[in-house]
């Protein structure tokens, strides 16, 4: 019975034994199997120093390890790690081992400009499939100059320069611009107006007596020592012509020699005028030797100029004696011909100051409907204001979501995230953004405020590769990128990052693709993280002053009430 006991346990254990073995075998071969499947696909990037100098090489080494059927591509390209800058791709090595490939490429990268940059993940392609390697921090110094074996120089003592060498055009135009408008003054001031009150007398006197002045100062001008025969006989016929269209109240000024004749005869012979046919042959005579002169350039002698300016003082004279005398009822027909013409002047003079005062109306109320366009069109698209109305402007402070700092902006920010309605589910993180965009400046500014229900475990470094990838999803390219601590006037502590780079604008009617500077602060106050990017137009003086008045203005809200 014993025996048959012990016989017994011993075949139970020998199963046992046999179970665990199995058991051990099938484990082996899955342990086998899980490690070699994820062995053949680890990528790896790794450097040989994260803090170099200016222009030291960084050897980047990416190492691959896959089967030996496997094909692998590593990346390419001159710009593969901007920032940073690639000086040599070396070739591959490869190690086999057993059934497996060990691959290393290794890179020489380096930074001309002190900072903090980030290499880019890169991609690995094995069998077509994307691996992608972590990215890696690397710190660039500046190279410490050894002062104490550089020979050293005593400072200058300031030396007074002498600006008057450099300006002195600018007094002698303000010496000459307050010449020019006195001269102006006293040219329209003086002269034109005893030009004005000469004609203006003249106007007064009656035509017969004005005629004769006119005819005796015309003896005193100088047209005949100047041999100008040509403006001497256009002034005499003008005082004749003038003096008959005044008298005989014809068109004698704008009418040929021609017409003006059969115009006098017309008047002698319906009675108006009784001229003898001697005197209207005089003044014929006297009117084609004018012509001749004045337009065939002929020159005539001096006895015949002399005749022809006594002719035209007999021609006044006598027409002026030919003229029948006014009757009481013609006078009065002609005072009222003069009160209907002098009120036909002032119907017009009322209709021009009615039409001026229409048009100035018109004109003022166009401006400020076009200002209040352009203030509409600057407020609301994305034309936005200039640089100028940025910076001169009246700022506003406020507050945006739930941060706990106080800004001052150019413009107010405008919410860019929709609001959520009031059933919407919570989530475990909350994001705003508020942003102003103007493309006459270029100037933008925006604001993300992320408020989080539970904190969760992220760094500001994370939050600055996400406004990196941001910028890449984009379309933004060869911008570079430094880092740096930050901390405000008023002690707000965060990370900066700022670079350069061309950034695509899809709003811009002018160019989706521009070159921008770029500032990107990063804050963690209170329950949320604050991200506040701005972008302006490199080398662009007022647009960092702009930044720099932003960054000043912020404020957190307890010691805004202390204040």
């Amino acid at each position: 019975m014993n025996n048959e006991l012990f016989m017994n346990k011993k075949l139970q254990r020998s199963g046992v034994t046999k179970a665990f073995s199995r058991m051990c075998v099938f484990g082996m071969l899955f342990f086998f199997l899980f490690t070699t499947q994820t062995f053949a696909q680890k990528v790896e990037a790794v450097v040989d120093s994260t803090q170099i100098k200016i222009g030291e090489e960084i050897k980047l080494s990416i190492m691959v390890e896959a089967d030996t059927a496997a094909t692998v591509v590593f990346p390419e390209g001159n710009n593969i790690f901007m920032p940073l800058e690639l000086l040599e791709a070396y070739e591959a090595d490869t190690v086999q081992q057993n059934a497996k490939y060990s691959l290393i490429k290794k890179y020489g990268v380096t930074q001309f400009d002190s900072g903090t940059y980030f290499i880019p993940k890169q991609k690995i392609l094995i069998n077509n499939k994307p691996y992608f390697t972590d990215s890696i921090r690397i710190a660039v110094a500046d190279v410490v100059v050894d002062t104490l074996k550089q020979k050293m120089f005593d400072i200058k003592k300031i030396t007074a320069v002498n600006k008057w060498s450099s300006t002195w055009w600018i007094y002698l135009l303000i010496v000459l611009g307050l010449i020019a408008l006195f001269g102006a003054y006293f040219y329209f001031f003086v002269f034109q107006l005893k030009e004005k009150k000469k004609k203006k007398k003249k106007a007064e006197i009656p035509p017969y007596d004005r005629a004769l002045l006119q005819l005796n100062e015309l003896d005193k001008s100088r047209f005949l020592l100047n041999s100008e025969y040509k403006d001497y006989y256009s002034e005499l016929t003008n005082i004749v012509r003038q003096y008959i269209e005044e008298e005989v109240r014809i068109d004698a000024l704008e009418s040929t020699t021609a017409e003006l004749i059969r115009k006098i005869e017309a008047q002698k012979d319906a009675g108006y005028l009784d001229l003898k046919d001697e005197t209207i042959k005089n003044l014929k005579n006297v009117l084609q030797t004018a012509d001749l002169v004045k337009f065939a350039k002929s020159k005539p002698d001096d006895s015949v100029i002399k005749a022809d300016r006594n002719l035209v003082e007999n021609i006044v004279v006598e027409t002026k004696e030919a003229i029948p005398e006014i009757s009481d009822e013609e006078l009065r027909k002609d005072e009222e011909y003069k009160l209907r013409l002098l009120e036909e002047q002032r119907k017009k003079q009322r209709f021009r100051n009615t039409v001026i005062g229409v048009v100035a109306m018109i004109i003022a109320f166009g401006g400020l409907i076009g200002y209040a366009t352009l203030e509409y069109v600057k407020e609301n698209t994305y034309v936005g204001h200039s640089m100028s109305d940025l910076l001169e402007d009246d700022w506003v402070a406020s507050t945006y979501g739930t941060s706990d700092f106080i800004i001052s902006t150019p413009k107010v920010l405008k919410r860019a995230t929709p609001l959520k309605a009031k059933d919407t589910v919570p989530l475990p993180s909350k994001t705003d953004i508020y942003s102003y965009q103007s493309h006459l400046a270029p100037f933008s500014v925006s604001l993300g405020v992320t408020t989080f229900t539970q904190k969760p475990e992220i760094t500001l470094d994370d939050i600055a590769e996400k406004i990196i990838k941001k910028f890449e999803d984009e379309g933004a390219k060869k911008f570079v990128v430094k880092y740096d601590e930050y901390e405000s006037p008023s002690g707000i502590k965060g990370l900066k990052m700022y670079g350069t780079g061309i950034f695509v604008d899809d709003l811009s009617p002018f160019s989706s693709e521009q070159e921008r500077a770029y500032e990107a602060y990063v804050f963690e106050e209170g329950r949320g993280i604050q991200t506040l990017i701005m972008m302006y137009a490199e080398d662009d003086e007022d647009g960092k002053t702009i930044v720099d008045r932003i960054l000043n203005s912020i404020t957190l809200k307890e010691e805004e009430k202390k204040k």
